[in-house]
This record gives C-alpha cells, structure tokens and sequence, in this order.
C-alpha cells in the first residue's frame, strides 16, 4: 500500500488525508467516462393513471446519473426529446392521455408524453453514481484494475508533500499509464457489438442498418 511504499506512518500522513489523495485519484478516473461498465443498472416501474413526471430513484436502491433507455412491457422503446420541445407540443387538446411514446428528463424525474391512460410496465436501464466507498471504509466500486493506480496516485502526492518532485512525478506518471491502459481495456467495444460504419450507423449481424 502507499505507506509502506513511501515508509510512513500513520503520524506522518493521518488516514483523512490519505483517503482525501484516494478520492481524488478515484473522481479523476470517474470523470474519465460518463458510462463506465460497472455503474451500469437495470430497473422498473409501474405508470398510473394521469400521471406525467416519476422521480427516478424512488424505484431504486442506486443513485442514478443518468437514464439512457426506456422500454415498455411489449418492447417499445421510448423516444428521448428535450422537455422545451415536449411543453411545446404536449399543450391543450393535444396532451390527451395514450400510450406514452416520449419521455423527457428533468430534475431528477422522468416525464412521460403523452401522460399514461393507465398502467404501463417501464424497464430502464440507467448509470448510477459511484457510492462514497472511501467513507464507508469498503473496496474500491470498480474493477480490481482500479486498485493499483490509486495506490500510484496517493503515493505520489505523499512524496510531494515529503519534497521529493522525482519521486512524485515518476509515481504520478504510473497512475496516467495505467489509467490509460485500464481505460482502453474496458471501454473497447465487446466483440458482440454491432460494427460502427463511418457514416454513423450501426450493422447488425442479421444485415439490417440503423442510424
């Protein structure tokens, strides 16, 4: 671990400040990605009746960041528009309840367009917050791959903080290398993904085109 890396002890950088270093290093890898594998989540919910607008995390345990599909019990996949255009169009005679086809974010909630006639099953999958694992005192929420470079990141700021800028810059240097190599590794297509064409579309195995 980093104390024993840079021959420390708990008088000469107190547990706060080594958990501050980690935490740093842990938000500067998170920050690399909005969509990391491991923060990916899978949820449902029950529409009723009239009503528009559902907070997101009351059908949780997970701290959602963001939503980015929403699916209906007979696999209809709800169009993400901008709530400016929503309000826009969804006004008067034209907000009658139906089958909801659209759905806005906003605030933490998801709002549905048209609003529900009644009860529709939802399945979303989403991407959460990373949980505050450095407080809790737990392992790292991440792949094993994280470990090491949190450890290079905290030892680097330990020999900063001693005066040794080699010592620090060669330990900071390590943690870069091997978030790079972590991320490319695990933000690589998987060999089931549909291949990308250049224009922006996608081709499916089967032979179809999506754009």
């Amino acid at each position: 671990n980093a104390r024993a890396i840079t021959e420390t002890e708990s008088d000469d950088v107190s547990d706060a400040l080594l958990n501050l270093y980690i935490q740093d290093g842990y938000n500067r890898i998170i920050d690399l990605e909005r969509r990391w594998p491991h923060l990916e989540v899978s949820f449902q919910f029950d529409t009723a009746n009239g009503q528009r607008s559902y907070t997101v995390n009351d059908y949780t345990d997970h701290d959602i960041r963001e939503v980015v599909s929403l699916v209906d019990n007979v696999n209809v996949r709800l169009e993400w528009i901008s709530y400016d255009m929503a309000e826009d169009y969804y006004i008067g005679a034209a907000d009658a309840p139906g089958r909801p086809m659209f759905v806005a974010f906003w605030a933490g909630q998801l709002h549905l367009f048209p609003q529900p006639s009644g009860v529709y099953t939802l399945k979303a999958r989403a991407y959460r917050n990373p949980t505050d694992w450095v407080t809790a005192g737990g392992t790292v929420d991440g792949p094993d791959g994280f470990d090491l470079p949190l450890v290079y990141y905290a030892v680097s700021h330990i020999y900063r903080a001693q005066e040794a800028p080699q010592m620090a810059a060669e330990y900071e240097r390590a943690f870069n290398d091997g978030v790079a190599f972590l991320r490319r590794d695990i933000m690589k297509p998987e060999s089931y993904s549909p291949v990308m064409l250049s224009s922006g579309g996608r081709k499916h195995r089967w032979g179809s085109l999506e754009y």
